[in-house]
């Protein structure tokens, strides 16, 4: 099965898709190129140099402080480590919740090794645990991030042309294409991934409730014409098992999940479910399955690596409510304010623009000058920011230059 990973170095954000077949299946969301060394939590992918607090041998495994708030945990697995001991590492997850990060030594699978030469250098100069910056581009990273899902074939696809030098060890074909999240339909993805509900080819949908504990989807015939049709059930379920995984990646689900399917018509069908869904998992959501009940109850666990897709945009909308709902978060919404400027204008080489932000987001942005920086660096100073009191969900929005957009606005840029 082809594999295709785009990634797109925007101004605000690095980003990565990882396409398999012809679905998206996973995304990454990175510092922007020059952000590296903004402080941030360790993401996973990241290396970090980390010195060995404590051996605990009755858990096979080793602390390690990497300058983050909670220690890293690191399986020994049988192999060695000293404490006081400064080393390099790769994260394999981050801290979740109450639990830190969890990492590992093979951080030199898939470098180049005059990026891996470069990273010891830095290594070895660094006193104070921590993340490795300026060696450790954020498009380097997002393969290294997606390395663990992909193979040597695959097709990397960045927007980047001074990022092709880095994949030097990868063995993999890289092609280059401005707006790759665009032109693969990444980014038409990524917003639906963002929905609750999935929808199944005949009409049926997903429904994804995320709960600290555990998610729970819902198979729902929704609007399946025939809904007294003998095996509409069976149909409904062997839609939503072709596309289950590929949403549970999409979303970074992990953790408990219980999926709620409509009941098998009989043991027989039970059977075939579980087949497609054993089928439908590989290549794409690592994950131990529970059982199957003849009601159509099923449960399954999977590593949970990452916040998942829903926490990393959003936040709670109200924690008062007896069902607090979310928000986008401002760290989001200001993104993708950075975006849809650069999208207009790269689509409008000769026009000039005037990206409008309410108050919240116009103060971040002035927070970090260097975004703008980029953008007039890479599309010439064809663009103006103005403070608007009065928008609305996203919060901003993008308008050519003329004499509507000339109102008497605070100019930011």
């Amino acid at each position: 099965m082809t594999r295709r990973l785009l990634i797109e170095c925007g101004s605000a954000e690095t980003r990565a898709a990882l396409i398999v077949g012809e679905d998206v299946t996973r995304f990454w969301f990175l510092p922007a190129r020059g952000d590296e060394t903004l402080h941030r939590q360790v993401a996973a992918g990241e290396i970090v140099v980390g010195r060995v607090r404590t051996v605990a041998k009755p858990l096979d495994g080793a602390f390690v402080d990497i300058g983050d708030v909670r220690e890293a945990f690191l399986p020994l697995r049988g192999g060695k480590a000293v404490e006081g001991e400064k080393a390099i590492f790769l994260v394999r997850r981050p801290a979740l919740g109450s639990k830190g990060a969890v990492l590992s030594r093979n951080w030199k699978q898939r470098l180049a090794p005059e990026i891996g030469r470069a990273l010891e250098a830095e290594a070895a100069r660094k006193d104070d645990p921590g993340r490795l910056g300026p060696a450790m581009d954020p498009a380097l990273q997002a393969f290294g991030c997606a390395s663990s899902r992909t193979s040597s074939d695959i097709e990397i696809v960045v927007d980047a042309r001074d990022a092709a030098g880095l994949f030097g060890g990868a063995g993999a074909v890289i092609t280059f294409e401005d707006a790759p999240f665009e032109k693969f339909g990444a980014d038409e993805a990524l917003e639906a991934a963002l929905d609750r509900a999935a929808p199944l080819p005949g009409g049926g949908r997903l429904l994804f409730d995320e709960a600290e504990g555990a998610t729970v989807v819902d198979v729902d015939s929704g609007a399946a014409a025939g809904g007294g049709r003998e095996g509409l059930n069976d149909q409904t379920n062997a839609a939503a098992a072709a596309r289950l995984f590929k949403e549970l990646s999409r979303r970074a689900i992990g953790g408990r999940v219980i999926v709620d399917f409509l009941p098998p018509s009989n043991a027989g069908a039970r059977r075939r479910l579980l087949q497609a869904l054993d089928q439908a998992r590989k290549d794409v959501f690592d994950c131990r399955f529970g059982k199957l009940a003849a009601d159509g109850l099923f449960d399954l666990t999977a590593p949970r690596e990452r916040l998942s897709l829903l926490e990393h945009s959003t936040e709670s909308a109200g924690a008062r409510w007896v069902r607090p709902g979310r928000r986008l978060t401002l760290d989001w919404r200001a993104k993708a304010a950075v975006r849809a400027l650069e999208a207009r204008l790269r689509a409008r080489p000769s026009a000039s623009f005037v990206l409008f932000a309410e108050p919240e987001i116009a103060a971040y942005l002035e927070d970090r000058p260097q975004w703008m920086t980029r953008i007039s660096a890479r599309y010439g100073a064809r663009f103006a920011m103005r403070r608007d009191q009065n928008m609305r969900e996203p919060g901003f929005d993008v308008a050519e230059q003329n004499e509507r957009t000339a109102r008497d606005l605070p100019d930011l840029s």
